[in-house]
């Protein structure tokens, strides 16, 4: 049975015309859709636990206990992204590395945490670009911890806004 949303839309085209004509948000649209299914509430208590879990997938696959740990399977490959870790909290100490280069080092090592978890078969959220890239859990982890301090407190967003924006479809090509 179809399900009566406040803003049904069937392409990425058809949300940002709602999002235009509504004055809201791609996330405000999300979430009002999410709500037409469950309580505010629920609603935000689910997208905080997906956080939650994004977030400890990426603190276990950063621990440090795990460096020169191998990966389960055949291959004898070695988890990387403890060391990587280790390294870049250093080098950040040192204020060793700026600009792109650092965002794309944290960007990676997040990623990659996700990734040797996920490759550990540890429980991990699945998202349209999560698979084994872990890209979503990796740009959430990079804004909350890096980004979101630096900004204005009345402008930080919470990592629900995220997670409703990085659930809109997305157009095939």
């Amino acid at each position: 049975k179809p399900r009566d949303f406040p803003f049904p839309f069937t392409s990425m085209c058809d949300l940002v015309r709602i999002c235009q004509e509504q004055g809201m948000s791609l996330s405000d649209v999300m979430r009002k859709n999410e709500e037409g299914l469950r309580t505010p509430e629920e609603v935000e208590a689910n997208l905080t636990e997906i956080w939650r879990v994004m977030e400890a997938c990426v603190d276990r696959g950063l621990a440090k206990d795990k460096i020169g740990h191998e990966l389960p399977g055949p291959l004898g490959i070695m988890r990387r992204a403890p060391e990587l870790y280790a390294h870049a909290k250093d080098e950040d100490s040192e204020g060793l590395v700026f600009g792109l280069m650092d965002e794309m080092r944290w960007l990676s090592v997040y990623a990659l945490a996700v990734m040797e978890e996920n490759a550990c078969m540890g429980q991990v959220v699945t998202a349209p670009t999560n698979g084994a890239a872990g890209v979503v859990p990796a740009v959430l982890t990079y804004y909350m911890r890096h980004l979101r301090e630096k900004q204005p407190a009345h402008k930080r967003s919470p990592p629900s806004t995220f997670l409703l924006a990085a659930a809109a479809p997305r157009d095939p090509p």
